[in-house]
């Protein structure tokens, strides 16, 4: 059992009103990671994807279109994991990841459940000056 290696994979939605770079570096200095590289990805639909490679994961952050009010997604998967997702041994630490990022970033992050019709929410609630969670059931 010892001998068996597992990956992990996430990924979150994140709530965001700057720009993209401006996110990138509310990430970077929450996270205390090194700068993202942001480049334009080459297949359509072009758009401009930021990354980094840290701690044996790689970290992509792109813009986001399938949930309203939710600009940019954020997904992380541990480096040269291809017989660990092969071997179906990847853990998804989203909601671990959802919740760490509105924690040290300041974010509002949220986790699509596998119905891909609700999610669960993690944000900052200004009445009880706290980080709380909710569940969220979103029509697309």
């Amino acid at each position: 059992m010892l001998d068996k290696v597992h990956g992990a994979h996430a990924n979150v939605f994140i709530q965001y009103e700057g720009s993209f770079q401006d996110l990138g570096l509310a990430i970077e200095k929450g996270l205390h990671i090194p700068t993202l590289r942001f480049e334009n990805i080459e297949e359509e639909p072009y758009d401009e994807v930021g990354y980094a490679e840290v701690l044996g994961f790689e970290i992509e952050l792109k813009p986001n279109n399938k949930w309203p009010n939710y600009k940019y997604s954020m997904s992380i998967t541990t480096t040269d994991s291809f017989q660990e997702i092969f071997n179906n041994r990847m853990f998804d630490i989203s909601l671990w990841l959802a919740r760490y990022l509105s924690l040290v970033c300041e974010l509002t992050t949220m986790v699509e459940n596998s119905d891909g019709q609700t999610g669960q929410l993690f944000y900052w609630n200004p009445t009880t000056e706290k980080r709380e969670s909710s569940f969220v059931n979103i029509q697309i």
